[in-house]
């Protein structure tokens, strides 16, 4: 296990233009999307994997509760995904470094994490790139973390609170990392289930 490294799973959306939770959404015929993204972390050795969930999911997912996967309830997803990033950020006990995944990428690899983890620091987040345009997950440290636990998030997005702070790109070979499932036809050309 890597001792010093977490992740934020924001699967807290209500899914309007999917029609279904992205979370529940099949990956193969083994797993939904969480659970295979909660595999590769766990693969990946993260220590603390927090996942934010509306009302709709947290029910269905919090008997997957263990010591290191903790589910938070998001009771208001309708303040959008920054909300869902605090009330995840908060529920790290002592990670200092926390990558941020979105529900609707579930491509990401160990290779990949393993690639983006190497350039952790203290004085700048870590983006992937894929010819040069940014991708997920970031990386992000202490410092961050910190700074938007005790943020007024009202309307912000977390690009723009990431301005305020030093950015390293690293070019990865993954375009999947560009990836976003918001539809069905999304959905369909991505994942062949």
């Amino acid at each position: 296990m890597k001792s010093d490294c977490a992740v934020l799973i924001t699967a807290a959306g209500l899914s309007g233009r999917m029609g279904v939770p992205k979370a529940l959404l099949k990956w193969d015929n083994k797993m939904n999307f969480l659970q295979k993204i909660i595999a590769t972390y766990t693969d990946f050795g993260c220590r603390e994997i927090i996942v934010t969930l509306n009302e709709d999911t947290f029910d269905y997912f919090k008997t997957f509760s263990t010591s290191s996967v903790h589910f938070i309830l998001n009771h208001y997803p309708e303040l959008e995904r920054m909300h869902s990033i605090q009330l995840g950020l908060k529920a790290i006990k002592s990670s200092p470094y926390c990558f941020i995944q979105a529900i609707d990428n579930p491509f990401i690899e160990t290779k990949l994490l393993k690639e983006i983890y190497k350039y952790k620091n203290n004085k700048s987040f870590v983006t992937p790139t894929y010819k040069d345009k940014s991708g997920h997950p970031i990386l992000i440290n202490k410092e961050i973390i910190e700074y938007v636990c005790n943020l007024n998030i009202e309307k912000q997005r977390l690009n723009e609170v990431l301005r305020q702070f030093q950015r390293k790109a690293i070019a990865v070979e993954h375009p999947e990392i560009l990836y976003n499932i918001n539809t069905m036809d999304d959905y369909q050309k991505l994942i062949n289930v």
